[in-house]
């Protein structure tokens, strides 16, 4: 899979995750409880669009490793310097 790919599967998953959120708002703003089926309902969205995050990140780091290495040009893998 090349980084084309897998960015264009991560604004997929993105877009999902946003679509989730919506929905679940509209349920918290409109209900004082939910019921068990709702819970699942949104447990069962949520499993397979984290599940694509996941997957998605594993496969970026190295390209992200990488690039940064160039960047800084000492071969650090250590990124954590604030923006």
């Amino acid at each position: 899979m090349n980084t084309l790919e897998l960015i264009d599967r991560l604004c997929a998953v993105t877009a999902a995750q946003a679509d989730i959120i919506r929905e679940q708002a509209y349920f918290i703003e409109n209900c004082k409880t939910i019921d068990e089926e709702v819970k699942k309902h949104f447990a069962d969205q949520r499993g397979p669009v984290d599940a694509e995050l996941d997957l998605l990140e594993i496969r970026l780091r190295p390209i992200h490793n990488t690039a940064c290495r160039k960047e800084d040009g000492n071969g650090s893998d250590d990124h954590s310097r604030a923006d």
